[in-house]
């Protein structure tokens, strides 16, 4: 026979994995914006650009040490990053995924953090 503890504890995970999985799915529309009508460019092509901007978006593909990342609003912007970059994976970012970096006014990142697994 089931213990009345098992099933409350199966249910709860359920309903946190639910949450969990809500957030996603937000996060992923998000992204998808439409495109068709915004160009790419550099960070320091942008007009109001300021020093220390932070770009939130999905790495749409990587050339080198440069990441074309797509921000919320459908733009796409490039950003530098080497080894003086602050990241806290060692894993390469790939396209798909998800960073927070934080750019000088040139277009380098001064830090690049995605949503790879943290390296200890």
């Amino acid at each position: 026979m089931v213990s009345i503890s098992k099933i409350v504890g199966v249910l709860s995970c359920g309903f946190l994995l639910c949450l969990g999985l809500s957030n996603v799915a937000s996060s992923a529309d998000e992204l998808n914006t439409g495109q068709s009508d915004k160009k790419m460019f550099a960070v320091s092509d942008k007009d109001d650009f300021q020093a220390g901007k932070e770009v939130k978006g999905e790495v749409m593909r990587v050339d080198g040490e440069n990441y074309v990342v797509r921000e919320g609003t459908g733009n796409e912007v490039r950003i530098h990053v080497d080894a003086t970059t602050e990241t806290r994976s060692t894993l390469k970012a790939k396209p798909g995924d998800r960073v927070i970096a934080k750019v000088n006014a040139k277009g380098h990142a001064i830090s690049f953090l995605t949503d790879q697994p943290i390296a200890h």
